[in-house]
């Protein structure tokens, strides 16, 4: 390429370089930049996706049914009565209970120790209300088992929760009750109730905490 050809291809490029810079930073050009912009900063909402936004975020908002379980918050002092066989008198221990919010006051958590037959014995569970379901849910689980057990029910107006559910022993799985009430603002009890074959629920054992 000569000198002269140089020249003009120099200036050809510059004139559509030019061309394409004015294009580019234009009116129109601005106006559909500013309207895409805006188009991603400001998405259309389904009114629908906004109803499921709104129902899901009541569902996982503690409610007057979670704040019910601040009775059972605290350090306690655990007597336990265990029936092993009702011809015999029960076995009486001691242990203690911290029991705390978690997960932003939808659970409360539970953690037992104590000496049990002359063996440690350790439990954690937790408790806490399924708006979905309108229930009381726990879970327990502890060294003496492999096995974690569920229970689900209701709190009556007194604030006694009652739970029901499953219990796994050497005989097989048996029907279980635990009715948990606040005596007073220092004292709660946990009765355990097995059922029978007749129907009928046979105490098998009672804890009473005493706040610390």
């Amino acid at each position: 390429m000569n000198r002269k050809s140089l020249i003009a291809f120099a200036a050809g490029s510059l004139v559509t370089a030019s061309l394409a810079f004015l294009i580019a930073t234009g009116p129109d050009h601005d106006q559909h930049k500013d309207h895409d912009m805006n188009s991603m900063a400001q998405p259309e909402t389904d009114p629908a996706d906004m109803d499921m936004m709104a129902a899901m975020a009541k569902l996982a908002t503690p409610n007057e049914h979670h704040q019910a379980l601040s009775a059972f918050v605290g350090n306690w002092t655990a007597k336990t009565s265990f029936i092993m066989d009702p011809s015999q008198p029960p076995a009486i221990g001691e242990g203690t209970m911290s029991v705390k919010w978690v997960l932003g006051g939808r659970y409360i958590m539970s953690d037992f120790s104590m000496d049990f037959m002359g063996q440690p014995f350790q439990g954690i569970g937790y408790t806490g209300y399924d708006i979905a379901h309108e229930q009381y849910i726990s879970t327990w689980m502890d060294t003496m088992s492999t096995k974690i057990t569920s229970t689900t029910g209701d709190m009556d107006e007194n604030g006694t929760l009652i739970l029901t559910g499953i219990a796994t022993t050497p005989m097989g799985d048996n029907p279980m009750k635990i009715v948990s009430t606040k005596i007073d603002e220092n004292t709660v009890t946990d009765k355990f109730y097995d059922q029978m074959p007749d129907g009928s629920w046979f105490n098998s054992a009672t804890i009473t905490y005493t706040r610390d």
